[in-house]
């Protein structure tokens, strides 16, 4: 990916304190972008935003849950003071934090863990637009899940989550599309991350770990596809799936 695509483009990264959203920050810092790094983890951003600058870059860390409001409105007003406005955005925060049953589950885990992989889409969404209005478009990019177009057993809260960010994604798509701002789904398939290995069973043939014919990732093999993403053009692919997966 060429430099020039992404200098002084300012590009917000959430779930950015591990796994591809740090991986996609490293790269995208280092091709000169303005990068806003958000995370709940206050020492896993600052590692990260320091990484970006003493190599060059030009990065702020933002300690943000993204599941809550005032929080999202908070970065809002960071990005405006500090940008102004706002080019790209890579909504990535969420997880697969509770396996269980539907008869099993517990109402309140199955809820937080729904809001978990629902709710930072449509504030990212929310936040983003004035933002990306005032650069006169933009390209939103989210994390989805193929778990969102099929089912897997013990879990439901976290497909239903990503099913609905799907579905919210898809009206924002058409929603914002007079205003230059377009809304794609990147799936990355199976990823080596520390959720993805700590929900990792042998014994679970549904799991997408163990099927000979997926490719498992780590983070920076999956950047280029997100990049990729990030280069259309605002009256290029929205409301689209780009997915890594093999199944």
């Amino acid at each position: 990916m060429h430099k020039n695509n992404f200098e002084n483009k300012v590009i917000l990264v959430t779930g950015a304190g591990s796994g591809i959203g740090e991986a996609l920050a490293k790269k995208i810092g280092a091709l000169g972008a303005k990068v806003i790094c958000v995370a709940r983890t206050k020492k896993n951003i600052d590692k990260l935003s320091n990484h970006i600058n003493r190599n060059g870059g030009n990065s702020i860390p933002v300690v943000c849950d993204a599941t809550k409001l005032k929080d999202m409105e908070k970065l809002a007003e960071k990005i405006n003071k500090n940008f102004s406005s706002l080019h790209l955005a890579f909504l990535n925060a969420g997880g697969n934090i509770y396996q269980e049953s539907i008869e099993k589950s517990d109402l309140s885990k199955w809820q937080e863990a729904l809001n978990l992989n629902m709710l930072p889409l449509f504030l990212g969404i929310k936040i983003c637009a004035p933002l990306m209005r005032k650069a006169g478009g933009g390209n939103i990019v989210l994390t989805g899940s193929a778990m969102a177009h099929y089912a897997s057993k013990s879990n439901s809260s976290y497909s239903a989550g990503k099913a609905a960010a799907r579905i919210i994604a898809n009206t924002a798509s058409f929603e914002l599309m007079e205003d230059n701002i377009i809304v794609n789904e990147f799936i990355p398939g199976p990823v080596r991350t520390k959720q993805a290995l700590k929900n990792y069973s042998k014994e679970d043939k549904s799991s997408p770990f163990n099927n000979p014919n997926e490719w498992v990732k780590d983070p920076n093999d999956v950047v280029d596809l997100i990049l990729h993403m990030f280069s259309f053009p605002t009256l290029g692919p929205t409301s689209q799936i780009f997915s890594l997966a093999r199944r």
